[in-house]
C-alpha cells in the first residue's frame, strides 16, 4: 500500500512538473509573440507618420534649395507649417531631416551642403514653428540618393531637397 502511494505521488509530481514546464513554455511563447506584435506595431506607426510627412511635401510642395545654397526658401513656409502640425499631433515621435543635393560639384562639398540643408530645416522648424529641438535631428546624404536624373536641370532641382524620416517614438 505504501508502495502504491509512493508511485502515485511520484507520478503526480512528474505530471505536475511537465504541466508547469508546458505552462512556462506557453507563457514564454506569449511574451515573445507580444514583443513581436509590439515591435511590428511600432514599425507601422513610424512608417505611417513618415508617410504623412512625405505626403505633405507632395501636397504643399517640396522644400527646395537653389544650387549651392542652404537657405530655406520662404515660399516653403506652408509646407513647414504642415510639417510642424504633424509633429504636434505626434508629440512622442523623433524626426530625422535628411538633406540631399544634386550631383553638381565635388562629392565632399555636396555632403557638407546636404548636412547644412538638413540643419537649416531643423533650425527653421525650431525657431519659426516652435518644434522642440530634441525631437529633430539632421543628416546629410550628399548626392548619394537621387530621386531624379541629374542629367537635366529639372532633375537636379528635384534632387536638391530634404526628406523626413520618423526614427523613434
Amino acid at each position: 500500500m505504501i508502495r502504491k502511494i509512493a508511485v502515485v505521488a511520484v507520478l503526480s509530481l512528474t505530471v505536475s512538473g511537465v504541466a508547469h514546464a508546458a505552462l512556462d513554455a506557453v507563457k514564454g511563447l506569449g511574451k515573445d509573440l507580444g514583443k513581436e506584435a509590439a515591435a511590428t506595431a511600432k514599425e507601422g506607426a513610424l512608417s505611417a507618420v513618415t508617410k504623412k510627412l512625405k505626403k505633405v511635401q507632395n501636397e504643399k510642395g517640396p522644400i527646395k534649395f537653389k544650387t549651392g545654397k542652404a537657405e530655406v526658401d520662404p515660399a516653403c513656409d506652408k509646407t513647414m507649417v504642415a510639417i510642424a502640425a504633424i509633429m504636434a499631433d505626434y508629440p512622442g515621435f523623433h524626426v530625422q531631416v535628411d538633406g540631399h543635393t544634386d550631383n553638381v560639384g565635388k562629392p565632399e562639398a555636396n555632403m557638407k551642403l546636404s548636412q547644412d540643408r538638413a540643419d537649416a530645416v531643423v533650425k527653421y522648424l525650431v525657431d519659426k514653428k516652435g518644434v522642440a529641438a530634441n525631437r529633430l535631428s539632421a543628416k546629410g546624404f550628399g548626392d548619394t540618393k537621387p530621386i531624379a536624373s541629374n542629367k537635366t536641370k529639372a532633375g537636379q532641382a528635384k534632387n536638391r531637397r530634404v526628406d523626413f524620416t520618423v526614427t523613434k517614438m
